[in-house]
Protein backbone atom coordinates (compact mmCIF):
# COMPACT_ATOMS: atom_id res chain seq x y z
CA UNK A 1 0.00 0.00 0.00
CA UNK A 2 1.45 3.39 -0.86
CA UNK A 3 0.81 5.38 2.13
CA UNK A 4 0.03 9.09 2.12
CA UNK A 5 2.05 11.20 4.74
CA UNK A 6 2.82 14.28 6.31
CA UNK A 7 5.35 15.54 7.69
CA UNK A 8 4.92 18.20 10.70
CA UNK A 9 7.69 20.82 11.63
CA UNK A 10 7.39 23.15 14.05
CA UNK A 11 10.10 25.91 14.08
CA UNK A 12 10.79 28.62 16.39
CA UNK A 13 13.71 31.42 15.25
CA UNK A 14 14.81 29.28 12.96
CA UNK A 15 16.05 31.51 10.54
CA UNK A 16 19.79 30.05 10.06
CA UNK A 17 18.88 26.51 9.42
CA UNK A 18 15.05 26.57 8.44
CA UNK A 19 15.46 26.40 4.22
CA UNK A 20 18.14 23.93 4.89
CA UNK A 21 16.17 21.06 6.50
CA UNK A 22 13.18 21.40 4.70
CA UNK A 23 15.24 21.20 1.56
CA UNK A 24 16.64 18.19 3.15
CA UNK A 25 13.61 16.28 4.36
CA UNK A 26 11.86 17.15 0.88
CA UNK A 27 14.84 15.79 -1.17
CA UNK A 28 14.50 12.64 0.85
CA UNK A 29 10.83 11.96 0.65
CA UNK A 30 11.29 12.61 -3.03
CA UNK A 31 14.07 10.12 -3.35
CA UNK A 32 12.23 7.25 -1.58
CA UNK A 33 8.82 8.11 -3.48
CA UNK A 34 6.38 8.69 -0.62
CA UNK A 35 3.41 10.79 -1.26
CA UNK A 36 3.88 13.46 0.82
CA UNK A 37 3.39 17.04 1.98
CA UNK A 38 5.43 18.85 4.94
CA UNK A 39 4.34 21.31 6.98
CA UNK A 40 6.09 23.49 8.19
CA UNK A 41 4.84 25.71 11.25
CA UNK A 42 6.45 28.88 12.07
CA UNK A 43 5.70 29.47 16.07
CA UNK A 44 5.63 33.10 16.14
CA UNK A 45 9.22 33.39 15.13
CA UNK A 46 10.71 37.55 15.56
CA UNK A 47 13.77 36.52 13.24
CA UNK A 48 13.94 36.23 9.09
CA UNK A 49 12.26 32.20 9.76
CA UNK A 50 8.98 33.23 7.52
CA UNK A 51 10.16 34.86 4.81
CA UNK A 52 12.94 32.46 4.23
CA UNK A 53 9.89 30.20 3.67
CA UNK A 54 8.00 32.20 1.87
CA UNK A 55 11.25 32.48 -0.13
CA UNK A 56 11.77 28.98 -0.62
CA UNK A 57 8.32 27.90 -1.65
CA UNK A 58 7.85 30.95 -4.01
CA UNK A 59 7.64 28.46 -7.52
CA UNK A 60 5.89 25.33 -8.88
CA UNK A 61 9.07 22.72 -7.28
CA UNK A 62 8.31 23.30 -3.47
CA UNK A 63 4.61 23.14 -3.79
CA UNK A 64 3.54 20.51 -1.86
CA UNK A 65 4.97 22.45 0.99
CA UNK A 66 2.95 24.25 3.07
CA UNK A 67 3.75 26.83 5.59
CA UNK A 68 1.50 28.10 8.78
CA UNK A 69 2.25 31.15 10.68
CA UNK A 70 0.95 32.62 13.65
CA UNK A 71 1.71 34.81 16.82
CA UNK A 72 2.82 34.83 19.27
CA UNK A 73 5.11 32.41 20.34
CA UNK A 74 2.84 28.77 22.16
CA UNK A 75 5.42 26.33 21.58
CA UNK A 76 5.60 23.24 20.32
CA UNK A 77 3.13 21.06 21.07
CA UNK A 78 1.09 23.90 19.86
CA UNK A 79 2.81 24.05 16.55
CA UNK A 80 2.26 20.58 15.92
CA UNK A 81 -1.94 20.89 16.83
CA UNK A 82 -1.81 23.49 14.47
CA UNK A 83 -0.39 21.88 12.05
CA UNK A 84 -1.81 18.57 12.32
CA UNK A 85 -5.93 19.83 12.56
CA UNK A 86 -5.32 21.68 9.58
CA UNK A 87 -3.53 19.17 7.59
CA UNK A 88 -4.51 15.63 8.54
CA UNK A 89 -5.94 13.88 5.47
CA UNK A 90 -2.99 11.63 5.25
CA UNK A 91 -2.32 7.97 6.39
CA UNK A 92 1.01 8.82 8.30
CA UNK A 93 1.53 11.88 10.08
CA UNK A 94 5.16 12.31 11.39
CA UNK A 95 6.50 14.69 13.97
CA UNK A 96 9.70 15.86 12.99
CA UNK A 97 11.87 18.56 14.53
CA UNK A 98 12.87 21.07 12.19
CA UNK A 99 16.82 22.16 13.46
CA UNK A 100 17.15 18.22 12.71
CA UNK A 101 18.85 17.11 15.37
CA UNK A 102 17.66 13.88 14.67
CA UNK A 103 18.67 13.24 11.39
CA UNK A 104 16.26 13.11 8.57
CA UNK A 105 16.86 9.27 7.79
CA UNK A 106 15.31 8.31 10.68
CA UNK A 107 11.41 9.41 8.55
CA UNK A 108 12.31 6.17 6.69
CA UNK A 109 12.82 3.94 9.54
CA UNK A 110 9.61 5.34 11.47
CA UNK A 111 7.78 5.16 8.47
CA UNK A 112 8.90 1.45 7.83
CA UNK A 113 8.87 0.48 11.33
CA UNK A 114 5.25 1.48 11.76
CA UNK A 115 4.23 -0.30 8.44
CA UNK A 116 6.34 -3.65 9.47
CA UNK A 117 5.30 -3.93 12.60
CA UNK A 118 1.58 -3.20 12.05
CA UNK A 119 2.37 -0.17 14.86
CA UNK A 120 0.01 2.93 15.55
CA UNK A 121 2.77 4.92 16.85
CA UNK A 122 6.52 4.82 16.49
CA UNK A 123 9.01 7.01 18.88
CA UNK A 124 12.94 7.64 18.42
CA UNK A 125 14.36 6.39 21.63
CA UNK A 126 18.15 8.87 21.58
CA UNK A 127 19.32 6.89 24.56
CA UNK A 128 18.40 3.36 23.27
CA UNK A 129 21.47 1.52 23.65
CA UNK A 130 21.65 1.04 19.45
CA UNK A 131 21.43 4.88 19.35
CA UNK A 132 24.87 7.31 19.14
CA UNK A 133 23.73 10.33 20.99
CA UNK A 134 26.20 13.42 21.88
CA UNK A 135 25.38 15.66 24.09
CA UNK A 136 26.43 17.79 26.72
CA UNK A 137 26.25 16.52 30.43
CA UNK A 138 23.83 18.99 31.36
CA UNK A 139 21.49 18.19 28.58
CA UNK A 140 21.65 14.20 28.96
CA UNK A 141 21.07 14.50 32.64
CA UNK A 142 17.85 16.84 32.01
CA UNK A 143 16.52 14.62 29.29
CA UNK A 144 17.24 11.19 31.11
CA UNK A 145 16.45 12.58 34.74
CA UNK A 146 12.60 14.05 33.12
CA UNK A 147 12.15 10.96 31.24
CA UNK A 148 12.78 9.04 35.03
CA UNK A 149 10.33 11.08 36.62
CA UNK A 150 7.85 11.19 34.21
CA UNK A 151 8.31 7.26 34.06
CA UNK A 152 7.49 7.70 38.04
CA UNK A 153 5.11 9.98 38.44
CA UNK A 154 2.42 8.94 35.35
CA UNK A 155 3.34 5.73 34.82
CA UNK A 156 4.69 5.81 31.42
CA UNK A 157 6.13 2.70 30.25
CA UNK A 158 8.87 4.53 27.35
CA UNK A 159 11.96 5.81 28.02
CA UNK A 160 12.25 8.24 25.78
CA UNK A 161 9.09 10.31 25.42
CA UNK A 162 10.07 13.88 24.24
CA UNK A 163 12.55 13.54 20.84
CA UNK A 164 11.10 15.34 17.75
CA UNK A 165 11.24 12.15 16.06
CA UNK A 166 7.45 10.15 16.23
CA UNK A 167 5.60 8.76 13.31
CA UNK A 168 1.36 7.94 13.86
CA UNK A 169 -1.35 6.54 12.10
CA UNK A 170 -3.69 9.79 11.32
CA UNK A 171 -6.47 7.29 12.47
CA UNK A 172 -5.24 7.01 15.74
CA UNK A 173 -4.24 10.15 16.44
CA UNK A 174 -7.16 11.54 15.33
CA UNK A 175 -8.32 10.20 18.49
CA UNK A 176 -5.70 10.51 20.76
CA UNK A 177 -5.67 14.35 20.75
CA UNK A 178 -9.19 14.46 21.85
CA UNK A 179 -8.19 14.01 25.37
CA UNK A 180 -4.61 16.07 25.23
CA UNK A 181 -5.01 19.72 26.74
CA UNK A 182 -0.90 19.98 27.35
CA UNK A 183 0.56 22.61 24.62
CA UNK A 184 4.14 23.30 24.96
CA UNK A 185 7.12 20.98 25.52
CA UNK A 186 5.11 17.97 27.38
CA UNK A 187 2.81 17.63 24.69
CA UNK A 188 4.64 14.64 23.70
CA UNK A 189 4.61 12.58 27.21
CA UNK A 190 0.86 13.59 27.26
CA UNK A 191 -0.09 11.83 23.71
CA UNK A 192 1.43 8.63 24.89
CA UNK A 193 0.13 8.58 28.12
CA UNK A 194 -3.49 8.91 26.30
CA UNK A 195 -2.38 6.75 24.15
CA UNK A 196 -1.01 3.79 26.08
CA UNK A 197 -4.51 4.42 28.04
CA UNK A 198 -6.37 3.79 25.12
CA UNK A 199 -4.65 0.78 24.46
CA UNK A 200 -2.69 1.31 21.06
CA UNK A 201 0.43 -0.40 19.99
CA UNK A 202 3.70 2.03 20.66
CA UNK A 203 7.04 1.00 19.20
CA UNK A 204 10.21 2.85 20.14
CA UNK A 205 13.23 2.50 18.01
CA UNK A 206 16.91 3.64 17.92
CA UNK A 207 18.37 6.65 15.83
CA UNK A 208 19.69 4.74 12.43
CA UNK A 209 22.18 7.80 12.54
CA UNK A 210 24.07 9.34 15.03
CA UNK A 211 22.27 12.12 16.99
CA UNK A 212 24.00 15.48 17.97
CA UNK A 213 22.15 17.56 20.55
CA UNK A 214 23.33 20.98 20.54
CA UNK A 215 19.70 22.89 21.63
CA UNK A 216 20.09 23.53 25.74
CA UNK A 217 17.35 24.72 27.68
CA UNK A 218 16.65 27.58 29.35
CA UNK A 219 15.81 27.65 33.19
CA UNK A 220 12.27 29.00 32.24
CA UNK A 221 11.44 26.24 29.88
CA UNK A 222 12.75 23.63 33.09
CA UNK A 223 10.59 25.11 35.37
CA UNK A 224 7.25 24.89 32.59
CA UNK A 225 8.22 21.52 31.96
CA UNK A 226 8.22 20.26 35.58
CA UNK A 227 4.85 22.20 36.22
CA UNK A 228 3.28 20.42 32.85
CA UNK A 229 4.54 17.11 34.15
CA UNK A 230 2.53 17.20 37.88
CA UNK A 231 -0.72 18.26 36.04
CA UNK A 232 -0.03 15.15 33.93
CA UNK A 233 0.54 13.60 36.61
CA UNK A 234 -2.61 14.94 38.61
CA UNK A 235 -4.76 14.68 35.37
CA UNK A 236 -4.04 10.83 34.82
CA UNK A 237 -3.29 9.20 38.12
CA UNK A 238 -4.26 11.19 40.47
CA UNK A 239 -7.47 12.87 39.96
CA UNK A 240 -10.48 11.00 41.20
CA UNK A 241 -12.55 12.52 38.56
CA UNK A 242 -10.97 11.27 35.33
CA UNK A 243 -12.44 8.20 34.13
CA UNK A 244 -10.07 5.93 32.61
CA UNK A 245 -9.90 6.81 29.07
CA UNK A 246 -9.64 3.19 28.41
CA UNK A 247 -13.68 2.80 28.98
CA UNK A 248 -14.70 5.31 26.86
Amino acid sequence: MNYSITVIMPVYNGEKFIVESVKNVYDFMRKNRYRFNIVVVDDGSHDGTLNALFKLCNGSKYSNIKVISYRPNMGKGSAFLVGFRKYSNSDITVLFDADLDIPFEQIKALIETLKEKNADIVITNKWHKLSRTEASFLRKFLSIGFNCLARILTGIKFRDTQTGAKAFKTKALKKIIKYVHTKRFTLDLELLLVAQKLGFKIIEIPSVKPIKLQTNFKLSNIIQMFVDLLFLTYKHRLNPLNRSLANI
